[in-house]
């Protein structure tokens, strides 16, 4: 099976970061595929032997931590203690000028956090010679582009940010725009893509739970190097996945780590 993204629409392109440090943030609600596509962008970092710092700050599920050496984590989740470690971290970045991964998990209410006390934040990073890049990662549901609007209407809008819509949380076997036909219509998707956030395509990885069963790479379970090895099916599928997502996100290759 695979995904019925159309390989003939053309692909959304955002502005040219060049090669300028990113602080890579995603945002959305609970099972929308966050962690997973993180995860996708720290191997793209890694094979592509750029330097890069990771950091997970979920209260709940430390996922991330789990498929990455050297993953920096609080020893705290008390709310004000996790925001002033992550203003460090990102403090850290900017002194090193590296691009740092962050998965905030549930804790993107410490992103809202920030973002009230300090509006245009985001700005600021900017003239601190990084840039922000952030990726809400919304399903089928219209309530999964709250944690766009709210950030929006706190004054974070970075110039670089997506609505991801992940088809792998949508119903099986439905045709996409059918499926996000609801979140397509609403006014906040229709004002998000307005005010400059681009829409991208997260295709279906059919093999997420074997991956996952494994704690695996991505490019790893592609080549039969798990512990036991995927079938050539699931080899297959990941392959097919793989290659949706370069196609899906060529537009943006500035915003990768």
């Amino acid at each position: 099976m695979v995904s019925d993204q159309s390989h003939a629409e053309p692909v959304s392109k955002g502005v040219d970061l060049g090669e300028r440090p990113k602080i890579i943030l995603t945002a959305g609600r609970g099972k929308t595929g966050k962690t997973l596509f993180l995860r996708w962008l720290a191997e793209a970092a890694v094979k592509a032997n750029r330097p890069h710092l990771l950091a997970d700050i979920d209260p709940t599920n430390a996922t991330f931590s789990s498929y990455f050496n050297a993953v920096a984590r609080p020893n705290t989740f008390n709310q004000t203690a996790v925001r002033d470690w992550l203003q460090e971290f990102i403090e850290y970045a900017i002194a090193k000028r590296s691009t740092a991964i962050i998965d905030l998990g549930g804790g993107d209410t410490i992103l809202r956090t920030i973002a009230s006390e300090m509006p245009g934040f985001d700005a600021m990073i900017e003239d601190a010679g990084l840039s922000m890049v952030m990726f809400y990662l919304v399903g089928p549901h219209p309530e999964d582009l709250t944690p766009a609007a709210t950030l929006s209407e706190l004054g974070f809008n970075p110039r670089a940010r997506a609505i991801v819509l992940n088809e792998g949380v949508a119903p099986l076997g439905t045709p996409r725009n059918q499926a996000f036909a609801r979140v397509l219509s609403t006014d906040l998707y229709k004002k998000q893509i307005a005010d400059g956030a681009i829409p991208l395509w997260m295709p279906r990885l059919f093999a997420a739970d074997a991956i996952e069963a494994r704690v695996a790479g991505f490019a790893s379970a592609r080549d039969g190097q798990t512990d036991p090895p995927l079938g050539i099916f699931d080899r297959s599928r990941v392959n097919t996945w793989l290659c949706g997502m370069d196609e899906q996100f060529a537009g943006i290759n500035s915003w990768m780590p």
